[in-house]
């Protein structure tokens, strides 16, 4: 019985030290992962003339809440979003990052790390209607059939209203926005998501972490939509306030009785 008991004892030791080399291993794996990673992005800062913030020290995860993106880590299975390996610098005169943003997804009997490449550009001085613009599939298609869900379409560009699903409250400002030369470069270029929101712009491939060579390829790319978008005259807030006064409920006057 005694012997017995020691085997017992015996297996759950082993099998404990293997849990805990286990565990070493994979915390030295990703200490490593994560250095060479950090090391990878500072050459490439080097290379293309931005600065490099390992964390998060700017706050750019709660800057940017607002976006698709960000909100999936406060649904009910997505949490611990993490911005790091943050490169900072300037095109003209619009600040502009790329980052790596990752979030846990949680289906409650087991999780796993979404990780993604973020570019980020923010200037004060052009406008961006509200907008969300991703690679069109099957799905969408189906929601347009069924006359659930439709989006912002052009007819003189049939290939890049087949290729996006482009969505926004502010249709007329989003057709003066996605200029022919606009969908053009975008038709182009690899799909990626976009995302826009008055000073704001983002762009990423979702669950793609790029390596250096296809993030400078994806940060050259983002920097000319920058440009074409900044190509457009400033009315468009102008616009938006008109459009918002159109929108407002207006309550009729209640005449008094004589």
């Amino acid at each position: 019985m005694l012997l017995l008991a020691a085997d017992v004892l015996s297996a759950i030791l082993v099998s404990s030290g293997l849990a805990i080399t286990f565990v070493t291993l994979g915390f030295m794996w990703k200490s490593r992962r994560d250095a060479q990673r950090l090391a990878e992005r500072e050459k490439l800062g080097q290379e293309l003339g931005l600065s490099l913030l390992p964390k998060d020290t700017l706050g750019l995860g709660r800057q940017l809440q607002q976006f698709d993106l960000f909100v999936r880590e406060r649904s009910s299975w997505g949490r611990n979003g993490r911005v790091s390996n943050i490169l900072r610098g300037y095109v003209d005169d619009t600040e502009v990052y790329l980052f790596d943003y990752s979030y846990v997804v949680s289906t409650g009997k087991s999780s796993h790390r979404v990780s993604q490449t973020v570019f980020f550009a923010n200037d004060k001085n052009w406008y961006l209607p509200d907008f969300r613009l991703k690679p069109e599939n099957w799905w969408h298609k189906v929601l347009k059939i069924i006359g659930w869900k439709d989006d912002i379409n052009f007819s003189e560009s049939p290939d890049f209203s087949e290729k996006f699903w482009l969505t926004s409250e502010f249709d007329q400002l989003i057709r003066q926005k996605f200029t022919p030369a606009l969908q053009d470069f975008l038709t182009e270029r690899p799909p990626v998501h976009l995302e826009g929101s008055n000073y704001y712009l983002i762009a990423y491939k979702p669950g793609k972490m790029l390596e250096p060579d296809s993030s400078r390829t994806f940060f050259e790319h983002c920097c000319e939509l920058v440009r074409l978008l900044k190509k457009e005259g400033k009315t468009e807030l102008l616009d938006l306030a008109e459009w918002r006064k159109e929108k407002e409920i207006v309550v009729p006057e209640v005449k008094r009785k004589p």
